[in-house]
């Protein structure tokens, strides 16, 4: 058995699984590529009006549609926690996930949003760029050179994957390397 049949059939069982569970929403299996997506009852999408006119939330469902038609099991959880505490998304692959949207042409902005996520002990991030002229390989390089060099005294550096979406479905993933002199790589598309 290949790999991508394990996973496919791990993302079925667990389709089946949330499906019978009340606390999760819009379960849905991709038959074509074997990718799953859940939503927590208690998830809150944003209802504030982002770029071109769609909520904030609507970023984090193109997510949820993104990742399920690649084949990936993308599961948001409940965001209630403590007064104070902002926890995770939720999993992509069973890895914390945080969504973050990128909305602005700021030279900080993707850095801040990567420091962020580091401090909700994330472990993916998915920059989501709902105006594709907002995305450049080389503006996600500057703000993950400026995450690593921040001299922010909470930074975990827990980050490990960065996954880079466009409104219309452009993606580049880039990955950490074991050390910090071997930086991060970059491949384009989406593969496992």
């Amino acid at each position: 058995m290949l790999y991508s049949d394990l996973r496919r059939e791990d993302n079925y069982n667990e389709y089946l699984r949330l499906s019978q569970n009340d606390d999760y929403l819009d379960v849905t299996f991709d038959e074509e590529s074997g990718g799953m997506s859940a939503v927590h009852r208690l998830h809150k999408f944003a209802k504030k009006p982002g770029i071109n006119g769609k909520s904030q939330g609507d970023y984090e469902r193109a997510v949820l549609a993104i990742m399920r038609k690649s084949g990936h099991r993308i599961v948001l959880e409940s965001e209630t926690n403590r007064p104070g505490v902002k926890s995770c998304d939720g999993y992509l692959d069973d890895v914390p996930l945080e969504i973050k949207a990128i909305e602005g042409k700021g030279t900080w902005a993707i850095c801040s949003k990567l420091l962020k996520a580091d401090k909700q002990k994330a472990q993916c991030v998915v920059l989501y760029f709902p105006d594709k002229n907002l995305f450049s390989a080389a503006r996600i390089e500057d703000g993950i050179g400026k995450y690593m060099a921040s001299p922010d005294p909470g930074k975990g550096l827990n980050i490990s994957r960065l996954l880079a979406i466009s409104e219309d479905g452009e993606l580049a993933v880039w990955d950490k390397k074991a050390t910090p002199i071997e930086g991060w790589s970059v491949w384009e598309g989406f593969r496992r």
